[in-house]
């Protein structure tokens, strides 16, 4: 029996989910809300595992018969998953999710649709599908993913059943890294922004996203001191190493992850999970109201960027917010 990622992450909802599933009490859609990294689209491809795998044992599924292999290579024809890397899921997005609802299975009576980042839909694109939460189909599971359930239609929170997904262990996620061979410091980076060990494994064999974490880490230096350059690194140094919104958000969120270790460090706060930068321990002794400020101007860096402003102009804004404390 093949072991999966996500019984590590969640165990407590793989095996809710086994029971669930064992005594027929399936829903026709449920809606998993939690932080990044925290599993949501790994328990979704779970339970489709389960409900098509010909070699259930002890509840789980085996991970290697035609139909769990199919599932696994994304080309079974009753499981369909709809993601995006843009900023919305918009109308057009989900077109061909809503005519495959339509249509009847193509190999039985079981169908699993999945919307991940589900919170990215437009109000328009959930509306279109509020029909099939109105009139679900027998035999259809509908999981949607979100990592804030407020962003959602109320329709549709009504009528989906809310899964909470708690956040991952950070530590055993920074421990198999370093046991795959990552150096302490990149394990403790990569594991803080994906909570995920795959994602974070991808990240670390991504000679690009070294290169980002190095540039970001300079210009920590330079900020830890009040160099004005900072503002000039924005377009020297990040924008070339932040051409689309995953690498964007990434650095925001390196800027945040060295910012909040330096008010922990302030507080004398120690964790395992800390970055070990000479720039935090410069920063550290700043008072906590200039350093809580200097958060709450990365939040709103991040929260800009998700609104459609340019990377530039809210990271340039962002560093004439952090040479003032």
């Amino acid at each position: 029996m093949t072991k999966f990622l996500i019984d590590s992450l969640q165990p407590k909802l793989v095996a809710q989910f086994a029971r669930i599933i064992d005594r027929k009490q399936l829903a026709q859609s449920y809606l998993f809300v939690g932080p990044k990294g925290a599993g949501k689209l790994a328990l979704a491809e779970w339970i489709a595992l389960r409900l098509f795998c010909q070699n259930v044992q002890d509840g789980a599924p085996c991970g290697q018969c035609p139909e769990c292999e199919r599932i696994l290579n994304h080309n079974h024809p009753d499981v369909m998953v709809v993601k995006t890397e843009t900023q919305s899921i918009k109308v057009d997005d989900i077109r061909g999710l809503k005519q495959e609802m339509s249509k009847t299975g193509v190999e039985g009576n079981q169908r699993v649709f999945v919307v991940e980042d589900a919170d990215k839909m437009t109000a328009g694109a959930a509306n279109s599908l509020l029909k099939f939460f109105e009139e679900p189909v027998p035999g259809m599971t509908v999981i949607l993913t979100a990592t804030s359930k407020n962003q959602l239609l109320p329709t549709i929170l009504s009528r989906a059943q809310v899964i909470t997904f708690q956040s991952p262990d950070r530590s055993a996620v920074i421990a198999k890294l370093e046991e795959g061979g990552a150096t302490s410091q990149m394990a403790r980076v990569a594991g803080r922004l994906t909570g995920n060990v795959a994602d974070a494994q991808a990240l670390l064999a991504s000679a690009t996203f070294q290169d980002r974490v190095t540039k970001v880490f300079q210009l920590l230096e330079r900020l830890a001191d009040h160099d004005p350059e900072s503002f000039v690194r924005v377009q020297t140094q990040l924008l070339p190493i932040a051409k689309d919104a995953d690498s964007q958000r990434q650095v925001l969120a390196l800027i945040g992850l060295a910012y909040a270790d330096a008010l922990n460090q302030h507080f004398q706060v120690t964790s395992m999970q800390q970055l070990d930068l000479p720039a935090i321990g410069v920063l550290a002794q700043r008072s906590s109201e200039q350093l809580t400020t200097a958060l709450q101007a990365i939040l709103t860096a991040q929260v800009r960027l998700s609104q459609n402003v340019t990377f530039q102009s809210a990271t340039e804004q962002l560093m004439l917010k952090l040479l003032e404390g």
